[in-house]
């Protein structure tokens, strides 16, 4: 501690906390996305598109931490992708921190066209929430799942897939 406060005195600042650094793995588009996926090849991915602001994906979410937990050693993988505006980024941080997912959360990218977006996810997605897609470890969209869903549910997809 002595050392801590004699480099302080003298000008050098110890390392910020990591409770500083952003929750979010970062923003992504339709292509990153795609790339997100592609990069989880050979395992069952699934894909979580929420809001801080939807209720529903909020009541969720924690079945999607523990799914990840209890299925990340057997093949499973959960990305989740924030549909909040950049101007919500506090929000998100602290629904992140206080909801403490392992797996990777990104924000929808600003800009572009939404629609666009949505129909590169899903041609039949209207743009609700919480939306789900699952992959099997082929890469190929195997599961929609439109709306809050419960932990059986998500349980059944993945597991319907998973080796």
């Amino acid at each position: 501690m002595a050392l801590v406060a004699i480099l302080v005195g003298f000008g050098f600042a110890p390392p910020l906390p990591a409770a500083d650094a952003s929750r979010l793995t970062g923003e992504l588009d339709a292509p990153a996305l795609a790339a997100a996926v592609a990069k989880e090849k050979g395992r069952v991915v699934l894909v979580n598109f929420w809001a801080t602001w939807c209720v529903p994906c909020r009541e969720e979410f924690p079945d999607l931490v523990r799914l990840e937990q209890k299925y990340r050693g057997r093949g499973v993988s959960v990305i989740g992708v924030s549909i909040d505006s950049a101007k919500d980024l506090p929000a998100v941080e602290k629904f992140l921190a206080s909801a403490k997912p392992e797996f990777p959360n990104y924000r929808k990218k600003s800009g572009g066209d939404d629609q666009d977006f949505i129909d590169s996810v899903d041609a039949k997605w209207g743009g609700e929430l919480p939306f789900s897609v699952v992959y099997g470890p082929d890469g190929r969209k195997a599961k929609v799942l439109s709306g809050k869903q419960s932990y059986a549910t998500f349980e059944k997809a993945v597991t319907a897939l998973s080796k």
